[in-house]
């Protein structure tokens, strides 16, 4: 008599083979599946990832890792299309975890999509951004003025270079160079968050005069000459 494992056995075989692969965006390449306990109607996952953060001193590597603990329910269906499911929630679970560590600014599980700006769009995109928080723009002379609560904020940007500044370079699902899965930014009134905060950096501690120079924003002091 053949002995037949149950699907619940097969369960665990099949979530170590689900988790060869990365790829839910925002996932940390180094996530690894650390073990499995079976409990009652699921599992509970332990997974952990390399700390991303370097200290002073730090030998290399460091060998710290960030571990978590994942609860997952026992659901319908065949053992692997199951295990699938579970490893994506694991790797959600590990991509929140490392976007708080390095407090990061896109959306873990959204997948990313490369966005070639013009710029027409980039130029009004930025227009718009600063003017949304009920600020006086005008633009003159190539420099845009914000007025916003009394304070005035210049900002010498040239339309063709803010184009380039936004457009993410090529990135693909196969790029093993990058610490996680290509993963999306959601937009800040219109702009990237990542631009909007760095618009919003510039503007409060290196202004009042902000420039773009070599693909970075800037403080230009208070002399424009």
């Amino acid at each position: 008599m053949t002995f037949r494992p149950s699907p619940r056995d097969a369960l665990p075989a099949a979530l170590h083979r689900a988790a060869e692969r990365i790829d839910v965006p925002g996932t940390p390449r180094t996530l690894r599946l650390d073990d499995i306990q079976v409990v009652g109607d699921g599992v509970r996952v332990t997974w952990s990832f390399v700390d991303p953060e370097v200290w002073p001193g730090d030998r290399r590597p460091h060998g710290r890792r960030i571990s978590g603990v994942a609860e997952l329910a026992l659901t319908a269906g065949a053992p692997e299309a199951v295990a699938e499911s579970w490893w994506a929630e694991t790797q959600l679970a590990a991509a929140r975890r490392y976007k708080l560590q390095i407090d990061a600014d896109w959306s873990p599980g959204q997948p990313y999509i490369r966005r070639v700006w013009t710029t027409e769009e980039a130029w009004q995109a930025l227009l718009d951004h600063l003017t949304r928080p009920r600020a006086e723009v005008r633009v003159e002379d190539g420099e845009i003025h914000q007025v916003s609560a009394g304070e005035e904020t210049i900002y010498l940007i040239d339309p063709d270079a803010w184009a380039a500044f936004l457009t993410d370079p090529e990135v693909t699902e196969e790029d093993v160079d990058s610490e996680i899965v290509p993963v999306g930014t959601p937009l800040a009134d219109g702009l990237p968050r990542w631009a909007a905060d760095e618009l919003a950096e510039a503007a409060g501690a290196r202004g009042p005069v902000v420039g773009l120079v070599e693909g970075r924003l800037v403080g230009l002091g208070t002399d424009q000459d």
